[in-house]
């Protein structure tokens, strides 16, 4: 229930349900037009805007160290928001709207009440329907290079487990750093399963990039994928020292959404 799968497109719940909540809330706004409340669709798209960039300023604040560009601030593939933000940038944002126009100060917080209440009830509905998580599965897996690495011996730390593959664009982007984080060992042992691919394939598609395989296992029979029903790869799994998976980040990571993991798997000490 991390992400709805459309065929080979992989969507995440949460825009999803800002799209549904949005279209409740012009839904509502029609109606209070109907009424003669006033028109409060004009300022629901934004509201809506201005409630996504403070939730994303906020994210990208509290990681500034970890964003070296501009553009790096910019490019939202890595999901960092920091919803609480959001959700206060958008009541500031309706409060003062209504404010300003007395014609929509039924209307407005009305309409914009009804799409929040739709986004935050599928939220809820979807973590109440997330089914166990699985602990780490008892699966010994070739080292790339190495010899076999038991998923059990992993236990007693937190641990990062990213499944990834050479055929796959948001994987290729992060596995730089990825690796490069695996070797600092900063904050968790960070382990990087291929799934699906054979040991040559996998080999050369390092080799071309000039990355090194330290940290990477081989899971060519895509066992972890089924374990934890992964919709699609990148999948990154941010486990816990005894072995319980506490998030799951379906996508590509940045560094600060990866430290962002980190940091939640120590509180969970």
């Amino acid at each position: 229930m991390d992400a709805l799968r459309l065929g080979p497109i992989v969507l995440p719940w949460a825009p999803l349900l800002l799209v549904l909540g949005y279209a409740v809330a012009v839904w509502v706004a029609a109606l209070a037009q109907t009424a003669k409340r006033g028109n409060a669709e004009p300022a629901l798209l934004p509201l809506l805007v201005l409630a996504l960039l403070s939730a994303r300023a906020g994210f990208v604040l509290q990681h500034a160290a970890d964003y070296p560009t501009v553009l790096a601030m910019l490019d939202i593939r890595d999901r960092g928001f920091d919803p609480w933000v959001g959700w206060l940038a958008a009541a500031a944002g309706v409060a003062l709207w209504a404010w300003r126009r007395p014609a929509l100060r039924q209307s407005l917080p009305l309409s914009a009440a009804a799409g929040g209440a739709v986004v935050l009830a599928g939220l809820g509905l979807l973590s109440l329907l997330q089914p166990p998580r699985p602990p780490l599965p008892a699966l010994s897996l070739q080292a790339l290079p190495g010899p076999p690495v038991a998923l059990s011996s992993l236990r007693g730390q937190p641990v990062v487990l990213n499944l990834w593959a050479t055929w796959c664009p948001p994987c290729q982007r992060e596995l730089p750093l990825l690796l490069q984080a695996a070797q600092q060992q900063r904050g968790a042992r960070i382990v990087l399963v291929n799934e699906g691919e054979a040991a040559p394939r996998v080999a050369a598609y390092l080799q071309r990039q000039g990355l090194k395989p330290q940290g990477v296992l081989l899971d060519p029979e895509s066992r972890l994928l089924a374990a934890y029903q992964s919709p699609g790869l990148p999948t990154t799994l941010f486990i816990a020292a005894d072995g319980t998976v506490k998030r799951v980040h379906i996508g590509e990571l940045s560094s600060a959404t990866l430290q962002q993991g980190i940091a939640q798997l120590r509180q969970a000490r």
